[in-house]
């Protein structure tokens, strides 16, 4: 009979302690200055966690257990203070010894290693990781750490290997070092979506928050702590805005809707990201267990969504030609429509982070196209010919850089225009939305010679008001899509009035309401 001891909690065996136990990697410990044993102890053993694949009909009903990579191992003694901490190694496996009394083994959902700094946290400050313990056997007892989906403990450990992948991708491709990142996680705890948050404060930690379904229903809620494609996705916004540009203002984006180019832009390549990271072009996000769940979302980057809209403001189309510009590369990424280009992720990321330096850079697909034409990372009939086999309009690659997305205004200049977010199908394609459909609103680029004020009118035809649907809104942001100004309210002009410095900033023209539509006139002077 094989010797165990069992942490139990809320009925549910949580971490058993046996003879099987995996290889070890002798790591340094840290130990508490306490009163020593005659002997040192020592433990060995592994920590894994519990995982699901996505199935058809949701997160599978089947857990497979994954090794928890080099996560911190703690031993206690009976006050709980912490005698010695260690990690696993990337097989899960751990030694630690203890030269005073133990009576109790924790493993932390942070990782500290290599110069990546990442955590899964129960609070949103990031203060609080995520800990899972029991008592430990007699010195010398293998210890087999076995963290079920019955606990949260899982699902934390899940999302930290995933952006523990991402962070080593990312220095693979870049030679990059992120700053701190954490993520806010738990079952019940938010609802509605995830979403990157940008930076904490000013910490210098950044941060995602992601869905924990509703509290006690798991199994039919949309829960994201096992969805790699969306924990990457989210976590590639992230990376994108320490890399590179930001052209989104955000906003959700459900499929099959032609967006704001650059919202669109922004979703794709995190999308992008996380395919590139998983190596596979199938992105998946589920909903629930099956058989009670659902699949939200199963986009095939390579082989594209059937029925989806395509053009400028595409999402989806948008994350296939990027994916189609990196595939074919070495034998790890499918190529089934054999486009011909294969530039990879580190040569896709250098382009991406060389082009914030322009500075006038707010790319959307098309500017992104034109700027590896023009940097001659690849030869406009190789695009051509990518973009026409997978079905996206030739359009998407402008014969100049004048003619890319956002257009420029120039200072002094009256430009005329029409927001629509009525019209059904759009004027693009695709239903309206008003919210941030490419038709319900306009963007301008606008460069600013030097230090004064910057004067933004905005001219509605029309009362400007919901009655006769001719209300919009005037924004001003800066390069990073950082709001600086806004004008809104039901009348016919609108104006922002703001000292600036001198640079590059975007002006917005949008639907102020649940669907307008009016011609305009706009412009811009600095004095």
């Amino acid at each position: 009979m094989r010797p165990f001891l069992t942490f139990r909690a809320l009925g549910w065996s949580a971490l058993l302690f046996s003879t099987a136990c995996g290889s070890s990697s002798a790591l340094v410990d840290t130990v508490a200055d306490e009163a020593p044993l005659d002997q040192p102890a020592t433990w060995s053993g592994t920590v894994r966690y519990a995982s699901r694949q996505a199935t058809t009909t949701g997160a599978s009903r089947e857990t497979f257990m994954r090794p928890a990579r080099q996560v911190p191992v703690s031993v206690l003694d009976a006050d709980g203070e912490v005698l010695a901490t260690t990690r696993t190694d990337d097989e899960g496996a751990f030694t630690i010894n203890s030269v005073t009394a133990a009576v109790r083994l924790e493993v932390t959902s942070h990782i500290d290693i290599e110069g990546i700094d990442l955590a899964v946290t129960r609070d949103p400050g990031g203060e609080t990781d995520h800990v899972f313990g029991g008592t430990l056997p007699e010195p010398g007892t293998p210890v087999e750490v076995e963290i079920t989906d019955d606990f949260p403990e899982a699902g934390a450990f899940h999302i930290l290997d995933a952006m523990l992948l991402g962070s080593r991708s990312v220095h693979e491709w870049t030679g990059r070092r992120l700053p701190p990142f954490f993520c806010y996680w738990g079952r019940g705890v938010t609802v509605s979506w995830s979403f990157y948050t940008g930076e904490r404060g000013q910490t210098g930690r950044y941060t995602i928050e992601l869905l924990g379904g509703e509290p006690g229903r798991q199994h039919l809620t949309d829960t994201d702590e096992h969805d790699e494609s969306i924990i990457l996705h989210e976590f590639g916004h992230f990376v994108m805005d320490q890399l590179s540009t930001n052209s989104s203002f955000g906003g959700s984006h459900p499929r099959g809707f032609l967006f704001n180019p650059g919202l669109a832009y922004e979703e794709a390549r995190a999308t992008w990201f996380a395919s590139m990271v998983l190596r596979d072009p199938l992105y998946l996000d589920t909903i629930g267990i099956e058989p009670s769940g659902e699949l939200r979302v199963r986009h095939d980057l390579e082989r594209g969504e059937q029925g989806s809209v395509r053009g400028l403001g595409s999402e989806g189309g948008t994350a296939e030609i990027l994916w189609d510009l990196a595939d074919g590369e070495g034998d790890e990424l499918s190529d089934v429509d054999r486009d011909g280009v294969h530039l990879g992720a580190a040569t896709m990321l250098e382009a991406m982070a060389e082009m914030r330096e322009r500075e006038d850079a707010f790319p959307a697909i098309d500017g992104f196209l034109r700027f590896l034409v023009e940097t001659g990372r690849v030869e406009p009939e190789a695009v051509d010919n990518l973009l026409a086999r997978g079905g996206h309009p030739r359009t998407l690659l402008p014969e100049n850089d004048n003619l890319v997305w956002p257009p420029r205004l120039a200072l002094g200049r009256t430009v005329s225009g029409k927001i629509d977010g009525v019209s059904n199908p759009a004027p693009s394609g695709g239903p309206p939305r008003p919210s941030n459909g490419q038709d319900a609103m306009d963007v301008f680029r606008i460069h600013v010679p030097e230090s004064g004020r910057l004067t933004v009118e905005l001219t509605i035809q029309g009362s400007g008001s919901a009655q006769d649907r001719t209300n919009l809104d005037l924004e001003l942001r800066d390069i990073r899509a950082e709001a600086l100004g806004q004008s809104t309210g039901m009348t016919p002009q609108h104006i922002i009035s703001r000292e600036l410095e001198a640079g590059q900033y975007v002006i917005y023209v949008r639907d102020g309401g649940e669907g307008n539509r009016a011609d305009y006139e706009l412009r811009a002077m600095l004095r």
